[in-house]
């Protein structure tokens, strides 16, 4: 018999670009949202007029899948380069502006950038490419080596701060402790070589815009998935306990809420998500009573520092069409593991402590706050400490082999939207390889 129903568990982007790209193949499409919006960590606040992204900040010149959808959707006008440098305020007080379109870091010196020139060839442009947004590669020499090993000498210690920490907390939300080195590539490739991406209504209006084509059910959360002689047959939900059936089941959310879902028949895949590490993230969000400079749309501290908020996003510059009032909206980063305490404290003490490690970057800018707000994502980025790699290919080859399920998650690529994409698209090829025949 077939059954051509797919039930998606989840709205964030995978969720609902797997639910989009099954719809246009004919099929019978539920997602199921725990939630009362779609987008998961893509999030737009919104405050008198104003708008701010306050969980994913931009989308990666890279992104194919992405402008498919956008395309798809008729965001594709509101699509816009974000503009200006990096400040970083270092220790001494001064400051020094970066680009990352400009092939040379004053702060680390011509013997510095020599080193940094030599990374780059040697690791990223004269050897093999793996693929930009699929893990699918086994690299011990990458995979086993943690990414502060590349630079260890005591004169490293520049390319040590405002190379790898500053790539590690602006694309890894943590500390390069917690970083092996194949992903420090791999986020490096990304961060570097590619041009940053915004929507003038938000990075989040592209899952606004989808949900709206698709059966997005809200506010229903699934307990578990439902099995039958070894095969997922459907889910059973959270609030009366009743079973959907379906041919397949996609589950499309982050790993920590996925192994929740899985029975005992799946103790493998649920150990294996079990295993990733997310840090919280609490964002902290500072309205203020007059613009900042126009050249910058991102201020760090001096990386050396290691405060519990390194950098700072002005987001109306980011993307100046969000915030019609012309005022600048500052949002602080941290990252792990310095969340893992900070994201239980009130409101109160977390704006108090980004407001110290802003007033660093930006002195003076405590007398401007209009507002604040925080925003708090219990799952922000996943972590890639050594041989992490290793495991996501075992885990998606095992997978392969389960019937009536398929998994999607930024985790298979590195914790990037179109990742979750790119493991979107290969659900739905899945489930289309087998027509949506239940046997």
């Amino acid at each position: 018999m077939e059954n051509r129903k797919v039930i998606v568990i989840g709205a964030g982007i995978g969720g609902l670009s797997a639910g989009y790209w099954l719809c246009q193949r004919g099929y019978e499409v539920e997602i199921l949202e725990a939630s009362e919006r779609p987008g998961g960590r893509m999030v737009t606040l919104e405050r008198k007029g104003d708008r701010v992204d306050v969980g994913a900040q931009f989308y990666h010149s890279s992104y194919h899948y992405a402008f498919e959808l956008m395309n798809a959707v008729n965001l594709s006008r509101t699509v816009r380069n974000i503009a200006g440098n990096i400040q970083f305020t270092l220790e001494d007080g001064s400051n020094y502006l970066y680009d990352h379109r400009v092939p040379y870091m004053k702060v680390l010196g011509m013997k510095g950038n020599l080193k940094l020139y030599w990374f780059i060839l040697k690791h990223i442009m004269f050897r093999h490419r793996f693929p930009m947004h699929q893990i699918v590669e086994d690299r011990p020499e990458y995979d086993n080596v943690e990414s502060l090993d590349l630079f260890n000498a005591p004169s490293d210690k520049a390319l040590r701060d405002f190379i790898i920490t500053t790539v590690s907390m602006a694309d890894n939300q943590g500390m390069p402790e917690y970083l092996n080195l194949y992903h420090f590539i791999h986020t490096f490739r990304i961060s570097s070589f590619t041009t940053f991406i915004a929507l003038t209504r938000g990075v989040s209006s592209l899952a606004e815009e989808l949900a709206k084509l698709l059966p997005v059910r809200y506010e229903s959360p699934v307990r578990r998935l439902a099995t039958e002689k070894g095969r997922v047959v459907g889910v059973q939900m959270e609030k009366d306990g009743s079973v959907k059936r379906a041919g397949h089941v996609i589950v499309a959310v982050t790993p920590p809420c996925a192994a929740r879902l899985l029975p005992e028949e799946l103790e493998e895949q649920r150990r294996f998500f079990d295993s990733v590490t997310y840090s919280p993230f609490p964002m902290p969000v500072f309205f203020l009573d007059r613009p900042l400079r126009k050249d910058v749309w991102c201020y760090f501290n001096d990386p050396g520092l290691r405060r519990t908020f390194m950098f700072a996003v002005d987001e109306h510059f980011k993307v100046p069409e969000m915030s019609p009032s012309g005022k600048s909206i500052l949002t602080g980063w941290s990252g792990h593991p310095m969340t893992l305490d900070l994201i239980d404290q009130p409101d109160d003490e977390i704006i108090k402590r980004a407001r110290e490690d802003i007033e660093l970057m930006i002195p003076g800018f405590s007398a401007w706050v209009e507002d604040t707000a925080v925003y708090r994502h219990p799952y922000g980025v996943a972590r890639y400490p050594t041989r992490s790699y290793r495991s996501v290919i075992d885990f998606r080859e095992k997978a392969r082999e389960l019937k009536g399920v398929s998994f999607v998650s930024d985790l298979f690529g590195g914790s990037y939207m179109e990742p979750a994409m790119t493991s979107a698209r290969a659900a739905v090829a899945r489930v289309c390889e087998w027509g949506g025949t239940a046997q």
